[in-house]
């Protein structure tokens, strides 16, 4: 037997008051759908977001980086003035490197979603901050020649050259730089030729201690070669003992030049 709804106004009251409830359920979780939905969106889109802007930040800093590097080769090989006191360094480098980082965001068409210039500076210094617990060369330079002072002291008590004339070979051939290496190839502190270091048994030119007490020997045989005449000595040095030996009364501009500030820096070492 069928019954109809109309015929039966319980149910079709019951019905009624059912169907808003059932409604407002679907609603509520087509809503609720809804916000999953943009929230997962907008998630996904943060997250693309946030990806290009790590790769244009990791392009900038690789891209600053470069120029950093370039700046530090030109100034390690003479190419800007080094005669700037090297407390300074860090100050002028660091105002360039501003300068790079800026030029480099105004023509960067990504830059809007790179860090701003400033935030982009300071991460490269953070990467480029030297260890606190190890002295680093620019701290080396700064201090001058201190830190080399036990060093020079050992070379001088075994090869009895004086201290002041190894500091102010050592001035003069790299200020102080540990790392240097001439147009020539001479490397080192005392900017020794590949040749030369390897016959007095150096095996790394870049480490000071070797380079320094190579050196000194160097300039102990020189003078024991000339009879301690000091300028036949240094002259030997910067230009080589065999062409003093055919040419010492013709010796370079550059040579004479070396001879006049080693013997001026002599002179105020031991002062």
């Amino acid at each position: 037997m069928t019954i109809s709804i109309n015929e039966n106004p319980i149910l079709a009251a019951a019905l009624k008051a059912q169907s808003p409830l059932e409604s407002a359920e679907t609603q509520a979780k087509t809503r609720q759908d809804g916000l999953f939905a943009d929230k997962l969106a907008s998630i996904l889109s943060e997250t693309a977001q946030s990806t290009q802007t790590e790769q244009a930040k990791a392009q900038s800093i690789a891209e600053v980086l470069h120029l950093q590097m370039l700046h530090t080769t030109l100034t390690l090989s003479g190419e800007t003035p080094s005669e700037a006191p090297a407390a300074h360094l860090f100050d002028r480098q660091t105002a360039t490197l501003q300068a790079l980082v800026n030029a480099y965001s105004a023509n960067n068409p990504e830059s809007s979603q790179a860090e701003p210039a400033g935030a982009i500076l300071s991460q490269v210094q953070e990467l480029t901050q030297p260890d606190s617990n190890t002295p680093s060369q620019t701290q080396q330079l700064t201090k001058g020649s201190q830190w080399l002072d036990p060093i020079i002291a050992k070379a001088s008590r075994r090869y009895g050259v004086d201290m002041g004339l190894i500091k102010a070979v050592i001035k003069a051939e790299s200020n102080f730089n540990p790392t240097a290496v001439s147009g020539a190839g001479a490397r080192g502190l005392m900017q020794l030729m590949p040749a030369t270091a390897r016959s007095l048994g150096v095996s790394d030119s870049f480490d000071p201690e070797q380079n320094v007490m190579a050196g000194t020997r160097f300039l102990r045989d020189l003078l024991d070669r000339y009879n301690g005449d000091l300028d036949s000595a240094l002259a030997a040095y910067n230009w080589g003992p065999g062409n003093v030996d055919k040419r010492p009364d013709r010796l370079p501009h550059e040579t004479k030049n070396y001879l006049s500030l080693v013997k001026q820096l002599y002179n105020s070492y031991t002062a």
